[in-house]
């Protein structure tokens, strides 16, 4: 065997750095999703907190509401002793007063659709101004007034 061979070997590469391999950069990326993660969860637990409260508060709403109209003789006539009450965001939302909503209602005789406007009081209950009830058949009952 030749010396050039064995010296081949145990020379140090020109592609190579005698303190070893450089240290690895931090990415810049890194950083950036970071920030986007914890602002990210920061606007969800802000947004999940508005949307819990709004929901809440509709559902006390509907419970005074429910409370309210389950004592009404004409909604007993009709409906019997309330059931469920719930609101129908979709109808609720094509009134044109903010303080009208739309609920399905469903008790022991039958079941239908109550519009209800009502205020918050000074103490901060829930003041039903007109309902009317709307039957299966298409019948439209006053009940408040």
């Amino acid at each position: 065997m030749s010396n050039w061979q064995s010296n081949l070997g145990s020379s140090p590469s020109p592609y190579t750095s005698p303190y070893g391999p450089p240290p690895p950069r931090s990415s810049p990326k890194l950083w950036l999703w970071i920030v986007l993660g914890v602002g990210g969860l920061a606007g969800l637990c802000c947004c999940g907190g508005s949307i819990g409260a709004a929901i809440f508060g509709l559902n006390i709403t509907t419970t005074e509401v429910a409370n309210e109209l389950r004592d009404n003789p004409k909604f007993r006539e009709h409906i019997g002793e309330l059931q469920t009450l719930s609101i129908d965001w979709t109808r609720s939302s094509a009134e044109d007063d903010g303080d009208t909503f739309v609920y399905n209602a469903k008790g022991s005789k039958g079941s239908g659709v109550v519009t209800v406007k009502h205020i918050t009081d000074d103490d901060g209950n829930e003041e039903i101004i007109d309902a009317s009830l709307r039957l299966p058949d298409g019948r439209q009952v006053q009940i408040v007034p």
